[in-house]
């Protein structure tokens, strides 16, 4: 992005200039202010001109102006030559000068079509400049010319003076536009001056024509100038609200993040503190002179008890906040869902609560098998605990699609309630008094690491299944092993 030639409200640019988004949409905006480069406005010409080359924009915004103007001037050159073919009976055929022109001219504007659409990088300031001025010049140079080669005092080609006046309102302020559509006039009545200098009867009505056209100009040039710098300052006013969003967001991103150290800071807080004192206080009982010494057993295995709660603890808080990138390999699902039964049957058993399997076939599936086998062991015995005595757990998979793999345990119990539904994968949220409250959290992460998800996606009664969903997972030449269902 860069400033370019159009006029119109550089506040905004420096608004958008001093923002920086994290995603750089705004990082190459500069202030127009601030560039050593930028002539110095002075005089009849920086009121005519310069004022104009203080608005910053996109510098694909410019391109796309400067393609429709000259998709524009091609149109009205080949509508031209069609016109002219369409009714030289009327109008005669134009000189082999006429054509060799309005050839040469399409073939220029089309290479310069080329060229600006080509670009991979922004122009720099000063050549944006050279270009604009040099197109405007152009399109004059070449309107007045077949104008003067005409062979009719009526020459339809004095409508090529529009384009610079229309191109002008895009990059010029408004006495800068008004001084084109002031040049355009005043050659259009400089064409009929040298068209009757070489014939005896001076026909004032084409006078009173031109005159009319030097109008037009001027209409043309004011009208679109008011449209372009409305639509310009409906830009700059945009480009301000984006700043002023973009800062918000900033902000509110920020706060947010403060806000989470601090729940976290708490939560970890809380989870150390009362291990902490649980073990000072089993400690200092321990030592109390004359304490008995099954009492003071007692008190060193609380003591033991609560380390060991730290310790799981700290190895879960660890394993939430450095998930480690998956190890992705074929594994087998069948012996993914065997193995995750085989182990949570023991503790299935001893609470009264049988285990199903599940799944259409056995497929071959690209994932860490050692993490994902973490995260379904842990919804796995968070079933169990949910499902009760004489409460059944189903584990299994299904396909989604071609390549999507699901795997889910659904349990036999009572609904998770509403208002906790929405705060389960938060870390250090549990309803287990014993929880850390990280399980399902680091379950999320690696199912998120994996570039899939983790989601309660059943939750009423007799019905409760948690679904992890592994996009891409299902290796494309991998044929099935066989069925299997127990």
């Amino acid at each position: 992005m860069y400033c370019s030639i159009l006029g119109g409200n550089s506040g905004a640019c420096r608004i958008a200039g001093n923002r920086r988004g994290k995603n750089g949409s705004l990082n190459s905006r500069i202030d127009t202010t601030a560039r050593t480069d930028r002539p110095e406005s002075s005089g009849r010409q920086g009121s005519l001109v310069s004022t104009a080359l203080t608005a910053c924009v996109d510098f694909d915004i410019f391109r796309r102006q400067e393609t429709t103007i000259i998709l524009l001037n091609l149109g009205i050159i080949a509508s031209l030559l069609l016109v002219q073919l369409l009714f030289q009976s009327v109008l005669g055929l134009p000189s082999r000068l006429v054509i060799a022109l309005f050839g040469g001219r399409f073939l220029m504007q089309t290479v310069e079509l080329l060229w600006l659409n080509s670009l991979k990088r922004p122009l720099g300031w000063k050549v944006v400049c050279a270009y604009a001025h040099l197109s405007i010049i152009l399109h004059i140079a070449f309107a007045t010319l077949v104008s003067m080669l005409a062979t009719s005092e009526d020459s339809h080609y004095t409508v090529l003076l529009v384009l610079p006046v229309i191109a002008a309102a895009f990059r010029y302020s408004l006495p800068g536009t008004l001084g084109v559509a002031g040049v355009a006039g005043v050659l259009t009545l400089l064409q009929v001056w040298v068209y009757f200098r070489g014939h005896a009867a001076v026909n004032l009505s084409e006078y009173f024509e031109a005159a009319t056209m030097v109008l037009i100009y001027f209409a043309v040039g004011l009208v679109a100038w008011l449209l372009v710098a409305q639509l310009r300052n409906e830009q700059g006013k945009l480009q301000a609200t984006l700043a002023e969003l973009e800062t918000t967001r900033d902000r509110l991103v920020s706060e947010e993040k403060h806000a989470a150290i601090g729940r976290l800071a708490s939560a970890i807080a809380h989870e150390i503190r009362n291990p902490i004192a649980m073990i000072s206080s089993s400690l200092s009982t321990a030592k109390q002179p004359g304490m008995d010494p099954a009492l003071c057993s007692e008190m060193f295995d609380i003591a033991a008890a609560e380390a060991q709660r730290l310790e799981t603890f700290t190895t879960d808080f660890l394993a939430y906040a450095r998930t480690a990138k998956p190890n992705v390999q074929p594994e087998s699902v069948a012996n993914l869902i065997g193995y995750v039964e085989s182990i949570a049957k023991a503790r299935a058993g001893e609470v009264g609560v049988t285990i199903e399997t599940v799944y259409v076939a056995d497929r071959t599936a690209r994932f860490d098998g050692f993490q994902i086998q973490q995260v379904m062991l842990n919804l796995v015995m968070n079933a169990i605990d949910a499902a009760g005595r004489g409460g059944r757990i189903t584990l299994g998979c299904a396909l989604n699609g071609s390549s999507a793999l699901e795997l889910f345990v659904e349990n036999s119990g009572e609904p998770v309630p509403p208002e906790v539904a929405p705060r389960i994968f938060e870390p250090f949220f549990t309803t287990k008094p014993r929880g850390t409250g990280l399980g399902l959290a680091i379950a999320r992460n690696i199912a998120r690491a994996h570039g899939g998800e983790l989601e309660l996606t059943e939750n009423t009664a007799g019905r409760v299944r948690f679904t992890l969903t592994l996009p891409k997972a299902l290796a494309p030449d991998a044929p099935d092993a066989g069925k299997g269902e127990s």
